[in-house]
């Protein structure tokens, strides 16, 4: 239990900075933030798929070689980190939409 208690603690920290630095890259344009941002979100889904995948492989197949649980982790990884990314690019971009508005008017 603690084990997933310090993966679900580590996942939110990187996805709120990884929201954080891309409003923050969307608010001044700064590229290189952007990027960090979209790191932040591959290495929440790299902490949280590698912890998905150690903890599955033992019901599903204990006796799974290096090269099966590298591609089952990677894939996992890739897919969960993107999935944050996008939800996250959405959020951001709905809270950028008042103050673009507002900005607009002036």
């Amino acid at each position: 239990m603690l084990n997933f208690l310090l993966i679900a603690a580590v996942v939110y920290l990187l996805t709120t900075w990884g929201v954080r630095l891309q409003m923050r890259a969307q608010l001044f344009g700064q590229s290189l933030v952007g990027f960090l941002g979209y790191a932040c979100s591959l290495a929440a889904g790299t902490a949280a798929g590698l912890f998905l995948t150690l903890w599955g492989i033992g019901y599903v197949d204990p006796l799974a070689g290096v090269m099966e649980i590298s591609v089952v982790s990677t894939v996992l990884s890739v897919g969960i980190g993107e999935s944050l990314h996008a939800r996250s690019s959405r959020l951001s971009l709905s809270m950028m939409a008042p103050l673009r508005s507002k900005g607009s008017k002036r």
